[in-house]
Formats: structure tokens, sequence, C-alpha cells
């Protein structure tokens, strides 16, 4: 089974590059893909398969709309560098050093003053696991030399998500390629524009938790750690943001994530997160739009409801 998502993955990749996300023919297939992989969804993966996303700084320096991670919508706030620390090393204790990838990202992870300790304390814990930091590359052409050691010391990759802001792209990757540092790009934005999704919140909460489950492409694959949580998706992570600025109250229960300080297994967790949370109520995916024009936010709560 994890075979055949292998190669469905790959074939959703290959088809994201020639078809555009906004066509009739993109959505069929989308819906195609949902049917064939629902089932697996339901299988407990191994902790091999799985991503785990650190994100240091919730906000960011590029006001994207509809932010799943509500980044628009939060002050600045780093988060603290031991506490990330303890998570982490509860994580490899867990898993026993292999998780199928450890993702930095957040917000925009770079803005963290205190982000090549971070680097260094996760490859540590993660010797021989793919790390990359995913950023949208504004603070790359005037990273300092700290920087650049940090990420080819560690063997870190960077991962650049291209919007379509004005930076030297060229420049960045010359610098990764002096620094010999590993370089790749998100989303396909090396060969196409980066483009955004509305995944609409219901706040009636009558959503079919099933449905949201099998229709979101991020359920059992990745996973959020912050402050010992660990959640399913960033959007239950930072569904806080949201609900202090526009003053609404999606609930997030003791349900909707794994205490990873309780758990005395990784298995609790991956057999926790191979069904549908609580939280799914509020997560109208059936609705999902692709393809839309990127745009910086307005902050209005017509981008994510």
């Amino acid at each position: 089974m994890y075979a055949k998502n292998v190669v469905l993955r790959w074939l959703v990749r290959a088809i994201r590059r020639v078809v555009p996300y906004n066509s009739r023919v993109f959505k069929c297939l989308y819906k195609t893909f949902v049917i064939l992989t629902a089932k697996s969804k339901l299988k407990i993966k191994s902790v091999t398969e799985i991503d785990i996303q650190i994100h240091p700084a919730d906000h960011c320096n590029l006001c994207c709309r509809g932010c799943n991670t509500f980044s628009p919508l939060a002050k600045e706030c780093f988060a603290d560098l031991e506490v990330m620390k303890r998570d982490i090393k509860r994580l490899a204790e867990l898993t026993g050093g292999k998780v199928g990838s450890l993702t930095i990202s957040g917000g925009e992870p770079l803005l963290y003053p205190r982000l090549p300790e971070l680097l260094e304390y996760s490859r540590k814990a993660f010797p021989y696991q793919k790390i990359e930091v995913i950023t949208n590359g504004i603070l790359l052409e005037t990273a300092p030399e700290e920087f650049w050691i940090s990420f080819r010391e560690n063997n870190i990759i960077i991962s650049l998500t291209h919007y379509p802001i004005s930076i030297d792209i060229n420049k960045i990757k010359m610098l990764a390629k002096k620094n010999s540092v590993d370089f790749i790009y998100q989303d396909d934005t090396d060969i196409r524009i980066k483009t955004m999704y509305f995944s609409p919140l219901d706040p009636s909460g009558s959503r079919n938790i099933s449905e949201s489950y099998k229709y979101c492409f991020m359920a059992n694959y990745c996973f959020v750690i912050e402050s010992g949580k660990l959640y399913t998706c960033p959007t239950v992570a930072h569904i806080k943001y949201f609900n202090e600025y526009f003053n609404q109250n999606f609930e997030v229960s003791d349900n909707d994530y794994i205490d990873i300080y309780k758990i005395e297994s990784i298995d609790e967790a991956l057999a926790f997160f191979c069904k549908p949370i609580p939280f799914c109520k509020y997560c109208n995916k059936k609705a999902r739009i692709s393809g839309l024009p990127w745009s910086t936010s307005k902050r209005e709560i017509s981008e994510w409801m």
C-alpha cells in the first residue's frame, strides 16, 4: 500500500507541473486522488513516512492571503529555544531518531534569531534524517556567514517557496552553491508561478469529520509540534491567531492533539492520527478551491471563512 501511495503522489506531482490548478481537469484528477488514497489515510503509518514540522516563528515577513498558519494575523513571536529542544529530544526518543523528514517552517523561520542553534540541535537529535528549512527567500540574499556555516555543517536543506516577489533567485542559488548548501524548490515553484488555495472554515462546526479528513491532503501525513503538543495539521496548531484576531471560537480540545510527554511510544501517536479529530468538524475540505492567484492578505475574515 505504501508503494502504491508513493507512485500516486509522484503522479500527482507530475500532473501539477502541466495541468493548471484552477482547471476542471485538475479538480477531477484531485478528486480521483482523494478517492484512491482515502483508505490509506486510515492505516497506521510507519514513523519513516511522516513529516514533522517545527515553527520557530509564527509571524512572517511576507503577508500571504489565506495563509493556512494564519501568519498575517500573528504578532511578532518567537518560540522558546529550550522548549523546542526538549520537544525535539523527546521526539528523537520516541522515534529512535528516525522520521521521514524534519521541517523547520513557519511563519518565516529565517526571522528566528537563534536559528543556527536550533539547526545544530535538530541535527544531533536526528543525525541521519532529512532536515529542511522552508523559506520565502527574502532574507537569504543578506544572510550572515554564520547562517550558511550552520546549514553546511549540519547538512540542512534550503527549500525555497518562490513567490511572485522581487528576489534575486540566481544570487541565492549562487550563495547556496558557494557555501555547499543543498538548495531545492517547494511546490514546483521552479517551473510554475506560485498559486494559493482556499479551504474554508465553517464556524458552525457541522461538517462531517470523516469527509473532511478524507479530503484533507495533510491528514495523517504532516504533523506540527509545539510546546509538547503534536498536531495533525498547522490549522489546528495555529487557529489561536484566527480566534484572537477575529474574536472567533474555533475550539481545540484535548482530543485534537497528542501530548508527547504522556505517551510511551510513537505508535500511540501514529494510531491516534490515522482517524479524524473533533476539529475536522470545522473544515469544509470538499469546497477547496485551488489555483488562485497569489496576493497579499488584507486580513479580512473572508480569506479563511
